[in-house]
């Protein structure tokens, strides 16, 4: 979790709020475990994401949403 300790480093306590805080250090979490999911393999191509959407729009579109 060195990306925890450089995104603590890198705060300014006098500008920063906690809910800065908070979100930055969810940021970079979500951006490590994408970068490790991109090392591992762990992608989908864009016809893959496409079909992806088309199935949920397939899937939702008889729903009424109010």
């Amino acid at each position: 979790m060195n990306f925890i300790k450089k995104a603590l480093n890198q705060i300014n306590p006098q500008e920063n709020t906690l809910y800065d805080i908070i979100y930055d250090l969810v940021l970079y979490a979500k951006l490590q475990e994408s970068e490790d999911d991109i090392k591992n393999g762990n992608v989908c191509t864009l016809e893959e994401l496409k079909q992806h959407i088309d199935e949920l729009e397939a899937k939702y579109a008889n729903k009424n949403i109010e």
